[in-house]
Formats: C-alpha cells, structure tokens, sequence
C-alpha cells in the first residue's frame, strides 16, 4: 500500500494527522500559515484522501504502524481526533519532540469506568446508520463536529468542500470507526515521555472537553488549552485561537540540542 504524504516548509518537522472520514486537505488553509517556521508533514491514513487501503489494516495499532515510517525523529506531532489516538500510538513507538492532541480523547465511547464517552447505544445507532446509507451518515456526522460552534456555518462548508475533494472509501471508513469503537489508550498515557499540549473544544460533541480533561491527568508532561465557543474542528473555527496556542506551545519546548 502506499501512503501520501505532502511535505512543505522549512524548519522542524511538524506532522498532521486528519480524523475519521477526512483527508490532508483538511488542514489546507493552516498549512500556509505554518511553513514560515515548520517543515509541515500532512499525512493522508491509510485508506483516507490520496492514501490507498489495506485491508490488513484492521487496528489503530495496525494504522499506526503504517505511518511511523513518515514521521521525521524528533517531530512534533498534532493530531485531530481520530488522528490524536494515531498520535498518542506514535508517543509509544518513536522518538517524538512533541505532541500536540486537538480534540482527540483515548477512549471514544464511554463505559462504566470512563463516563466523558459517547454513549455506547448511540455509538451502534450510528455504526448502523453507517451501512445503511454512508453519505449521509458522513454528512451528519460533519453537522455534529460543528454543533455549538460560533462559526458553524463556514465550518461547515469548509469540511464539506474538503470532504469532497477526495470522498472517503466506504471499507475504510467502517473498518476506522470500528477502531474508534475498541480502542482503548488509557494504559498508554502515564509512559508518554514527551511535552503534550491538549486543545479542545469548548461545545465539541464529539469528544467533549471532560474527556480531553480526565486525559490531562494522566499525561505527566501535558497542557490544556480550551478554545471558547468551539466545536470539533477549532483548528478550522478558530484558526488564530489554535496557532496562538500552537506557537506558544512551541516556544516553550525545551531546546533538543541541549536535551
């Protein structure tokens, strides 16, 4: 399989990961505003926008393996949800700078032991929906991501229009929410070395902020940054909110050389 990755800028390596049903060119409009500093790596998952499928990817571990080898050593890593669990895999498995988590949690759907998840009855309904008719299940789920947001009608075309750029395969999309169903990350958080910022969300429906809070005091090197009036997408609602947090982030971070 082949994985697309489109690289620009100069500077340290900055990788983004996309979430469920998106591609790269969700993060288009940022990544002009990020390659003054950053050599940007927008990395399509398998499956996603320019990516091809697999169907041996059955796992976020599987997923996971298929992207490290495009993550640069000593790369500051930002995932958006389902992108942040990739990311928070990756914290595991290389040699990372930094890691930035938007909207991400390490759990997706909630049980008894972690109640900041989506309901698990609501979680099926919408599996079901899924095959039953996938656009407009893809569609609804984009009108969720901006529910509560200021801005949700520019939002909203934003994700719509980069949707349909490259239109998600239908195999992959049910095999990734499948991951989001079953994976559980909340063991890996304590052995995560590395400086992590957390930014949510303050309306976001999909991984509500309380979850990006319970996540925090697990993360022994972590940050929380929540951006007001926001939905799911706040790279794209709030982008100046989100590379203010981002740049503050990094400023911070220790120099590699003298680590």
């Amino acid at each position: 399989m082949s994985i697309h990755v489109s690289i620009d800028g100069k500077g340290h390596d900055l990788v983004l990961l996309h979430g469920w049903a998106m591609h790269g060119g969700v993060f288009a409009d940022l990544v002009p505003l990020l390659t003054h500093r950053f050599r940007v790596h927008v990395i399509d998952l398998p499956g996603h926008g320019k990516s091809s499928g697999d169907q041996r990817v059955v796992s976020l571990s599987d997923m996971s393996d298929r992207v490290r080898p495009h993550v640069p050593a000593n790369a500051i890593v930002t995932g958006w949800s389902l992108g942040g669990q990739i990311a928070l895999r990756l914290a595991t498995q290389t040699n990372l700078r930094a890691m930035v988590l938007v909207s991400a949690t390490p759990k997706f759907v909630a049980d008894p032991s972690w109640p900041h998840g989506m309901a698990p009855d609501v979680f099926a309904q919408f599996f079901a929906q899924l095959h039953a008719n996938l656009e407009s299940t893809v569609q609804n789920f984009l009108s969720l991501q901006v529910r509560g947001d200021i801005h949700a009608m520019h939002t909203l075309k934003a994700l719509r229009q980069r949707l349909m750029e490259h239109p998600p395969q239908a195999q992959m999309l049910e095999t990734s929410l499948a991951m989001l169903r079953d994976t559980d990350l909340r063991s890996l958080l304590t052995a995560i070395p590395v400086p992590t910022l957390l930014i949510a969300g303050e309306h976001d429906r999909i991984t509500h902020p309380r979850a990006t809070h319970a996540m925090q005091q697990h993360l022994p090197h972590s940050q929380y940054v929540e951006i007001r009036r926001a939905g799911h997408a706040c790279f794209l609602s709030h982008r100046d909110e989100f590379l203010n947090a981002l740049n503050q982030f990094v400023a911070h971070l220790p120099d590699e050389r003298a680590a």
